[in-house]
């Protein structure tokens, strides 16, 4: 059974899905919103954050100062929004949190630049090219990737760029309720979309997909991964709750994946909507994360 503090999340999530919809293409009053709303977790004590360069990407590099036992793990995460909203800043608290679990002693959010002022391939080039700078950089550890939403969309992008590319792959990768086709024609965007308390396919279309992506083709394995091949790739740990819209992205990925050769383990969640676990206040977030981070810090 959902715990109480679920349901008021969802309450809440409901009146702010019909306000937003009412805010039609208001791009910076989504912005605002979105900030707001994830800096309800704050950076835990004995974390630092600054930005730094990778490449030419700006990123934010949140360093735990109470080392953990071992020293070479870093953690890549790659921040939700859509590709239209969110930044590193509104995700340090989660991702610190995220650090301190899987025992790593850095974590890294690339700063990619946002749609529409910046259409694909923008986001995808600006992960990748910091990417390539993280592993260039840390030679000999053990690097870790994670990303929710459109950031699960982009790691899992990443993954298959480098793979093509000959360029190190990270160890194993986290998605959480990721946002994998872009097409939105799979059957959970329908049947799913008023269930989601914090989603719908309608402010998908409206708000995201079209300005990152315009006119171009969707199916296009770099905008929409789950048209990829995805043999040779690493392990993945996937969680997605079973009220989102987005279920069966998550769902197609893993039977997709594993049919190819690729370690696939799907979490689905009762009860949970979209990228539920960045909602500190609610108890099944927190065991989520803890799952996620203990499945990140897993050894070799």
């Amino acid at each position: 059974m959902s715990s109480y503090q679920s349901h008021i999340a969802m309450l809440l999530f409901k009146q702010q899905k019909r306000m937003l919809l009412l805010h039609k293409n208001n791009t910076q009053f989504l912005r605002s919103f979105f900030e707001k709303g994830t800096q309800l977790a704050p950076l835990p004590a004995f974390f630092k954050a600054k930005k730094v360069q990778f490449g030419n990407v700006s990123t934010m590099q949140i360093e735990n100062l109470r080392p953990n036992k071992n020293p070479k793990r870093i953690l890549v995460y790659i921040h939700g929004g859509g590709f239209v909203v969110g930044s590193p800043k509104s995700y340090k608290g989660y991702v610190a949190s995220l650090c301190q679990l899987a025992q790593a002693n850095f974590a890294y959010l690339p700063d990619y630049r946002l749609a529409p002022e910046a259409r694909f391939p923008a986001a995808i080039d600006d992960v990748f090219t910091a990417w390539q700078a993280i592993v260039e950089k840390y030679q000999g550890y053990e690097i870790v990737l994670g990303g929710d939403s459109a950031g699960g969309n982009l790691a899992l992008a990443l993954c298959i760029r480098a793979r093509d590319a000959g360029v190190e792959l990270p160890e194993r990768v986290y998605l959480l309720s990721p946002w994998l086709d872009l097409t939105l024609t799979l059957p959970s965007h329908k049947k799913q979309d008023h269930r989601d308390p914090f989603l719908g396919t309608y402010f998908l279309e409206r708000d995201f997909a079209r300005h990152y992506v315009q006119e171009r083709d969707r199916k296009n394995p770099q905008i929409s991964p789950l048209f990829a091949d995805f043999s040779g790739l690493p392990p993945f740990y996937v969680q997605v709750g079973s009220k989102e819209v987005l279920l069966d992205d998550s769902r197609e990925f893993a039977c997709k994946a594993k049919l190819q050769g690729v370690d696939v383990q799907l979490d689905i969640w009762t009860g949970m909507w979209h990228a539920w676990t960045v909602v500190p206040f609610v108890p099944e977030s927190k065991i989520a994360l803890k799952k996620a981070g203990y499945w990140l810090g897993q050894r070799g």
